[in-house]
């Protein structure tokens, strides 16, 4: 248990729906249990349902019947530092699946349902069995988070009933995804909400900074803890927020699919725009009720770079404010406009270019992050062409990219710098440290006398920043009337890049595309990263 917060019992930690109402962070207004949100939903059933007395007898003589074998087999009672059980981990099924009282309750369910008949197409069919699990977890978690006796008898009793009776009534589900990302905030510590993502700041004391997080996600997932194990994901960057989506549909597995795709695609906005070192740490997908076709799973993002991996060594935090509203809303239209992928195209090129900037910010490694950069850069600009690549990469991030900030000769110089460096490591050269740091020492954001790790840092920000600039470039010249610069085309770019006037309205283009939506700092080379141990920029 963490020090220095109130409360004296580890259950605390725990968020039960059936805790004191806390902020909703979909619509910022105080909201009660998940339980009860859910059944005052239009088209869900209510307590007095007749499913709910019909399942009444079964499931209590389930319950008392499962919560014996576990105690048997030692299941139960669970401890007080980890009140979930899941199905395969905690527990084996076929231990239960043969009582008669499981066998009843099942049977109870499929009868309630056509989607559950043995004749319902099998893409289409449900499974009573899963809905039983649920149900038992739910009550052991809910019962050990208040501390009751694990006994039908305990108060959770009917709150869990009614959930397993709407689950098993509804033709659809709301699922969420909830993501924790660091270096990310808003300026006055409140919700910010665009196009269905909710950003929820995370303000505790670090001491209390597990407990909020886990509160904000449980507050959306009941018992979203239970997908993490014995293992909680965590990462120390702060601030951090937690990102949350969520929609009602007949397929949750597909829906979550298309929330953490949502994610993305707001965190791929907020980096164009600010560039940011905000990565995302780890998301809890899963139904919003206590009892759900979809229990919480957990997807992390740095894999085997371990839970304590400090997603980088320097900070620039995006704090988001009442302007970037309409930021966002303008970067996402032009963004729509020009992502169309041509009919038959399995990948465009600037879907790879955004591909590997997104993967960037997973890596778990900084030679990762220069190898995927360097091919999002390839991709962003460097067109059709197989010889002089490099030479055509230098000239045209110059050309466009160029701002009295950082002039042209230093986006050539680093750009010949960091692709010296991508050789290195992808053509089989040894490295030695001492080449790396003088390397990374020479370009023109390194600062002088810092550390070779910092240097390193330092270098792959500065790439992964050229890459950002490039596509906002591209979405800018694409989408201008009439486009200047196509996505997919690249025939002549090089011969109007290299006349100045075509080169100045170029330029003059992308920054009025940039300007209708207030976004015309976001071209510019973005203020200098602090080291991740700094006081700086939190």
């Amino acid at each position: 248990m963490e020090g220095g917060e109130h409360g004296s019992s580890d259950q605390a930690l725990f968020v039960s729906p059936r805790s004191p109402p806390i902020m909703d962070m979909g619509t910022n207004q105080s909201s009660s249990s998940a339980v009860t949100a859910c059944l005052n939903v239009p088209g869900r059933i209510c307590c007095d349902n007749g499913l709910v007395v019909s399942f009444r007898n079964p499931a209590r003589a389930f319950l008392a019947a499962a919560l014996t074998v576990l105690r048997r087999e030692h299941v139960l009672p669970t401890p007080r530092s980890h009140p979930f059980l899941r199905i395969g981990r905690d527990y084996f099924g076929a231990s239960l699946m043969h009582l008669a009282e499981f066998a009843a309750l099942e049977s109870a369910i499929a009868d309630s349902h056509p989607r559950f008949n043995e004749d319902t197409p099998l893409m289409n069919r449900d499974f009573a069995n899963g809905y039983v699990f649920s149900f038992l977890e739910a009550f052991v978690a809910e019962a050990a988070i208040s501390g009751e006796p694990l006994s039908p008898d305990a108060s959770c009793f009917n709150a869990c009933l009614e959930s397993l009776v709407s689950a098993v009534e509804a033709d659809s589900w709301e699922t969420a995804c909830c993501r924790e990302v660091n270096d990310l905030t808003t300026d006055d510590h409140e919700p910010f909400v665009f196009e269905g993502v909710t950003v929820v700041p995370l303000t505790a004391p670090p001491e209390g900074h597990r407990r909020e997080a886990d509160r904000a996600i449980a507050d959306v997932i009941p018992h979203a803890q239970s997908s993490y194990g014995r293992n909680r994901p965590h990462g120390w960057h702060p601030p951090h927020s937690v990102l949350v989506t969520r929609a009602d549909s007949p397929n949750p597995f597909d829906s979550a699919s298309e929330l953490t795709g949502q994610i993305d695609r707001f965190l791929f906005v907020a980096r164009l725009l600010h560039a940011g070192t905000c990565e995302s740490l780890y998301e809890v997908q899963g139904g919003t009720a206590l009892v759900r076709p979809f229990s919480p799973s957990l997807v992390q993002f740095r894999g085997s770079a371990g839970s304590m991996s400090n997603p980088s060594l320097l900070r620039r935090t995006v704090r988001l404010g009442a302007r970037d509203v309409g930021r966002f809303a303008g970067l996402a239209d032009v963004l729509a406009q020009v992502e169309g992928r041509p009919h038959g195209v399995l990948l465009s090129s600037f879907g790879m270019a955004k591909h590997w900037f997104q993967m960037s910010y997973h890596a778990h490694a900084w030679f990762e992050q220069v190898i995927g950069l360097a091919i999002a850069l390839e991709a962003a600009l460097s067109g059709t062409g197989k010889t002089d690549v490099l030479l055509r990469l230098k000239t045209r991030a110059s050309a466009l990219l160029a701002t009295e900030n950082d002039p042209a000769g230093a986006i050539f110089k680093d750009i010949g710098l960091l692709y010296e460096l991508r050789s290195r490591l992808i053509h089989g050269s040894a490295l030695t440290e001492k080449r790396l740091a003088r390397s990374a020492a020479s370009i023109s954001t390194v600062p002088d006398q810092g550390l070779a790790g910092l240097a390193v840092a330092h270098a792959v920000d500065r790439l992964r920043d050229l890459v950002r600039r490039a596509l906002l470039a591209r979405i800018c010249l694409a989408t201008s009337d009439p486009p200047l610069w196509r996505l997919g085309e690249d025939e002549g770019v090089d011969a109007m890049l290299a006349d100045s006037s075509t080169r100045s309205e170029w330029s003059s283009v992308l920054r009025e595309v940039l300007v209708s939506f207030d976004a015309r700092e976001s071209i510019d080379r973005p203020r200098v990263a602090v080291e991740f141990v700094s006081r700086e920029d939190r």
